[in-house]
């Protein structure tokens, strides 16, 4: 007798049986993370946001993340872009993420199809030059930003890292294009907040961000006037599902 095939409805991810894209939550820990927080062009920062948002300044975070060890991927390297922004409907407020990099398959497919993040392969190093902290972020060769702070000069609290932006809630435009080429089958605006997070240390100084164009990663567009503060900071959080705040279908 042949094997009976599975049932579609009692799957949730695919490949079936040994899926991609995780169940939630996920648990990192020791995650290294490179802040800097710089001023942009206002009219820049408008521009990459969608119309259901409005920014809360200029300001402009990047984050260059090492995980040392996150449940399911293991270790690996990621960087944000974002822009403090609120939902004005909702009063939801959180960093808004035009552009992301992450190195591995399941860290991509995970932050695109469950909370709609904008993520990108890509190369990401973190580490210390002498006494200089450096982030590096690769796409297609190239170099794209460049992230710099002194190595642990000044202690820092957890007040300190959430002044300019909370890190904690992530908003993302989420759109998933329908198979048949009839438009979208989802259009909407999520946003997911970091659970059951311990700050572990904090240190803050002067840093600096370089950005290279690059077409297929545009962190160029939102240009560096000013970089206000830098931050170098371990932490451990879980990743949970979030929540859906507009749908635009």
């Amino acid at each position: 007798m042949a094997e009976r095939s599975y049932d579609p409805r009692s799957v949730n991810e695919t490949p079936h049986g040994a899926p991609l894209v995780p169940r939630l939550p996920l648990r990192m820990r020791n995650t290294e993370i490179l802040t800097v927080v710089y001023r942009s062009d206002a009219r820049a920062v408008n521009r990459m946001l969608p119309t259901a948002l409005s920014a809360l300044g200029d300001l402009v975070l990047v984050h260059i993340y090492r995980m040392h060890d996150a449940d399911w991927f293991g270790a690996y390297g990621e960087s944000a872009i974002q822009i403090p922004a609120v939902h004005p409907p909702t009063g939801t407020r959180g960093a808004y993420s035009p552009l992301l990099f992450v190195e591995g398959d399941g860290p991509v497919a995970a932050g695109r199809e469950i909370y709609g993040q904008p993520k990108k392969a890509g190369t990401i190093t973190l580490g210390l030059h002498g006494d200089l902290l450096v982030g590096r972020v690769m796409r297609n060769g190239i170099e794209i930003v460049t992230a710099t702070t002194p190595y642990k000069q000044q202690q820092g609290t957890q007040d300190d890292l959430e002044r300019h932006a909370s890190f904690r809630t992530n908003l993302n435009l989420k759109v998933i294009p329908a198979a048949d080429g009839s438009g979208t089958s989802v259009s909407e605006l999520t946003a997911r907040t970091l659970a059951d997070v311990e700050i572990h240390e904090v240190w803050k100084g002067p840093g600096t961000v370089e950005l290279r164009p690059n077409a297929q990663a545009p962190v160029h567009l939102l240009p560096v006037l000013e970089v206000v503060e830098a931050f170098h900071w371990r932490v451990d959080f879980s990743l949970v599902y979030g929540e859906v705040i507009e749908r635009f279908l």
